[in-house]
């Protein structure tokens, strides 16, 4: 049961690292847009020297590109800690397997050879 749960964790973050670097990829090679999550509005200042009014399109694309950015690097930590529980269930059914499969004279010499080191 614990091969099949870490082969399933090992390839759900392994796609979950894969979706997270295409997406910084394509989104950073602009061949897909970015998504919008915030829109601030034109500045309007008053100075002086009279009002100015600033546009804010340039600080809008660095602030999603930067949320962006955050999101997909949480993704890909999460892709990289899920895939190491799912292979560290499959290393661990294999250190199982070969105990299960060797004598108990066989386990006390290895215990004699771990501790000579």
């Amino acid at each position: 049961m614990h091969k099949i749960i870490g082969y399933f964790l090992l390839l759900v973050g392994l796609a979950t690292l894969f979706f997270s670097f295409t997406g910084m990829y394509q989104t950073f090679v602009n061949k897909k847009p970015v998504v919008q999550v915030m829109q601030l509005k034109p500045l309007h200042l008053n100075t002086q020297y009279g009002p100015i009014q600033m546009d804010a399109t340039a600080v809008n694309q660095i602030l999603n590109l930067s949320l962006f950015s955050l999101f997909m690097i949480f993704l890909t930590g999460l892709g990289a800690k899920v895939a190491g529980i799912g292979n560290n269930l499959l290393k661990t059914e294999r250190i199982c397997e070969t105990l299960k499969e060797m004598s108990p004279t066989q386990i006390a010499q290895k215990q004699k050879d771990i501790q000579q080191l």
